[in-house]
């Protein structure tokens, strides 16, 4: 099978301008606020490339000659670099959900407003569509506080609290449970299946310590007296404090307890990069390894997936998941 790509460049298919040229692709897709990337090498050796502009959009689809090619996103160039001997010009974009106003420092208030509610408002200022765990889309809370925090950071924090993430990709913004079967176009979906034979020599996991506090503190503003206080989880020492001084004594105490369980759990992380392309898997999705030891079996959180293509055509996945034992 011979890989193939497509982009276009500002809606013009640029592909066939390309195909002799293009060095390497890489798409990296990463769960949580971090923007989706896009880098491009590409052979300057004449130099007669149209010289790229900063703020262009390029959209990219991956796959194999004589196949249906799959849509992986829309890009905005934010930087070009260049190399001599021979020359390779470098292309950086990040995607463009990224780009819009979920990401601008904003101060409001939000009350007795649902998840829902919360994410419905933010996504449509943004131009974005909601998408949302319906086990958590009517969560709410009496009041919450944003201050001078983007709105993407806000969500981040509240689905924290949920065992949740909050990501814009796609022309959406996800808030998903971690765990449950929700893609990122909101229909149910079982974890993608890799098994041992797919996996190329290099693949690592690996056990993290658990995080070494015992007890946590969170502040909350009091606004009758004008105050701030505390509350505090666990007994045992030491502590850790959360930065964030939070609107209510239930959203501090929500927090804590949070921030307790999760200190808690042990955790698994694993790397690996699979032989041959892999678009199923996304950043906030679900994989599941088959053949290898049981402490590795069951579903894992992807936190991260590349897609590079070069000399060939494969995916990178980077997962996290909770040590049973």
């Amino acid at each position: 099978m011979t890989p193939d790509f497509r982009i276009e460049a500002d809606g013009q298919d640029a592909t066939e301008k390309l195909r002799d040229r293009l060095l390497s692709l890489r798409v990296t897709e990463e769960d949580g606020e971090q923007a989706d990337t896009l880098t491009l090498r590409i052979d300057d050796r004449d130099n007669a490339l149209v010289f790229p502009e900063i703020e262009a959009k390029l959209t990219v689809w991956l796959g194999f000659r004589g196949e249906a090619l799959t849509y992986i996103g829309q890009f905005e160039i934010d930087g070009v670099s260049g190399e001599g001997g021979p020359d390779v010009m470098t292309i950086s974009a990040s995607a463009i959900d990224l780009k819009s106003s979920v990401r601008a420092p904003r101060t409001r208030a939000w009350e007795k407003k649902s998840l829902a509610q919360i994410v419905g408002k933010i996504a449509g200022e943004a131009g974005l569509d909601p998408v949302i765990s319906k086990s958590i889309a009517n969560k709410s809370w009496p009041y919450l506080a944003q201050t001078a925090e983007s709105d993407l950071n806000f969500l981040t924090r509240i689905a924290a609290t949920l065992d949740a993430t909050a990501k814009a990709a796609g022309g959406r913004l996800i808030v998903a449970k971690r765990g449950e079967d929700v893609t990122p176009g909101g229909d149910a979906v079982s974890a993608v299946r890799i098994p041992r034979n797919r996996l190329k020599p290099g693949w690592s996991w690996e056990l993290d310590e658990r995080t070494k506090y015992g007890s946590v503190e969170a502040e909350w503003a009091d606004t009758g007296s004008g105050e701030q206080r505390k509350v505090k989880r666990g007994k045992d020492a030491p502590a850790r404090r959360l930065r964030h001084v939070y609107s209510s004594k239930a959203e501090a105490e929500e927090a804590a307890d949070a921030a307790l369980s999760a200190a808690g759990r042990m955790r698994m992380s694993i790397t690996a990069t699979i032989a041959g392309f892999e678009p199923a898997l996304y950043a906030s999705g679900r994989v599941q390894f088959t053949g290898l030891r049981r402490e590795l079996a069951g579903e894992w959180h992807v936190t991260q997936v590349e897609h590079e293509l070069g000399s060939g055509l494969f995916t990178r996945v980077s997962a996290k998941k909770d040590f049973q034992g």
